[in-house]
């Protein structure tokens, strides 16, 4: 019953933009640790993870404001910000790669999640007719947690191997473009 529901545009986009904005989060998952020791960073072995941490801590904290959110900008103007957070992230990170502003941008990562996946939840849960709601989940948890992931483990180490890595040395500029336009698009 839920695949039915693709047949509304509305639907079909917002399954789109699913899959697009899970390739572009799992991107993030895939390269930023790389990114934050290279030497075009340079922030220790040690402390990455307590940086990409920030990420996480801000999206409980998103989490928060997410409905006050809701009701100021609404359900589209939401996950557009959610979505753009992550070409913002990936701007700095072809751009701008100084370490301090990494850092920070770190926050981004709880803006993405909260308004971009979870808003997407509680749009299903609120608008989808009652009887293929659990239905109409499922199917964006297939394209979040898994096509958007299966994709994105696939394509990102070619990309980084492969495409962006030149006598060992990986062009972060070009390989973040990659990411920042899918955002983009979607």
């Amino acid at each position: 019953q839920a695949a039915r529901l693709l047949k509304h545009p509305f639907v079909l986009i917002l399954w789109i933009v699913a899959f697009i904005d899970s390739f572009v989060h799992n991107c993030y998952f895939n390269w930023t640790g790389t990114f934050l020791s290279s030497k075009e960073v340079g922030i220790p072995g040690n402390w990455v993870m307590p940086v990409m941490s920030i990420g996480q801590i801000a999206e409980i904290l998103t989490m928060f404001v997410l409905g006050a959110t809701l009701k100021a900008l609404g359900w589209r103007t939401t996950m557009i910000v959610g979505v753009m957070g992550h070409a913002l992230r990936f701007a700095v990170y072809s751009f701008m790669p100084q370490k301090e502003l990494i850092i920070v941008v770190q926050i981004v990562h709880g803006i993405c999640y909260a308004f971009f996946f979870a808003t997407v939840y509680i749009f299903v849960d609120e608008h989808f007719p009652k009887d293929v709601r659990s239905s109409a989940q499922g199917l964006f948890n297939v394209m979040i947690l898994g096509v958007g992931a299966l994709v994105a483990n696939t394509v990102c180490p070619y990309l980084m191997q492969e495409v962006y890595t030149k006598d060992g040395v990986i062009d972060f500029h070009g390989l973040f473009l990659v990411p920042m336009a899918a955002a983009i698009i979607a």
